[in-house]
């Protein structure tokens, strides 16, 4: 999409499941830092930004204005947005609420853990890249790959508020659980490659603005060669 006049939407997760981190920060943090990357590199003149704000209980659109100040307002949004002791978002719902209020074609960043069935939120993901530029950023701490030998853990199911006690100190426990992780990320990655959309991986224990950084470089480059391609033609 031409960088003059461009429309460009984030829709954030701001499920319980964000609410968590063992590294440098919190992945709601990393969900919020990724939403003002997509608002500051798009915040030119003429350009409008919008937000979708997907919570457990409400979505909750902010409708696509121009300025920094704009932008501002809805970063403070969704820093001061309320946490949730449990809940789950409906991706679904939110990418329809997105696809029926950003007509427009322009850019849309979709920002979540994607932790719900892929199976429900795949098509409307898909629906939202038939119209828009779409880029699926995941939001991803180390302790949801692999689980640490520290004897008894309490772990909490953000979805449900339930807690349950676990012996980390099972190698076979240990091992099913990185199985299982591996296979649920797996999973993630084809439901986003199946709708065509550029995938981001950002991580709590990692420089998020380098791997932004890398990203829309590479990025770039896959594009100036496809219209170079489509020149030779």
């Amino acid at each position: 999409v031409a960088d003059r006049e461009l429309e460009s939407w984030t829709l954030v997760d701001l499920g319980p499941s964000l609410d968590f981190g063992t590294a440098f920060c919190e992945k709601r943090d990393l969900a919020v830092s990724a939403a003002a990357a997509v608002g500051f590199l798009t915040n030119r003149t003429g350009n409008r930004y919008g937000a979708v704000l997907a919570r457990p209980d409400d979505i909750e659109v902010v409708p696509a204005r121009g300025g920094r100040n704009h932008l501002m307002g809805t970063l403070h949004k969704l820093v001061t947005s309320p946490r949730l002791d449990a809940g789950r978002v409906d991706l679904a719902a939110a990418l329809d609420r997105l696809s029926a209020t950003a007509r427009r074609r322009g850019l849309v960043a979709v920002v979540s853990d994607f932790l719900t069935d892929p199976d429900q939120w795949a098509q409307s993901l898909r629906r939202v890249a038939t119209r828009h530029e779409t880029i699926a950023i995941e939001i991803l701490d180390p302790r949801e790959l692999t689980l640490p030998d520290v004897g008894v853990l309490s772990v909490v199911d953000p979805a449900t508020g339930e807690t349950r006690e676990v012996s980390t100190g099972s190698k076979k426990l240990r091992a099913r659980y990185e199985g299982a992780a591996i296979e649920q990320r797996q999973r993630i990655a084809d439901a986003i490659r199946y709708a065509g959309v550029d995938h981001l991986v950002l991580r709590t224990d990692r420089d998020w603005l380098l791997d932004v950084v890398r990203f829309v470089a590479d990025r770039r480059s896959r594009v100036h060669a496809r219209r170079a391609g489509w020149g030779a033609r």
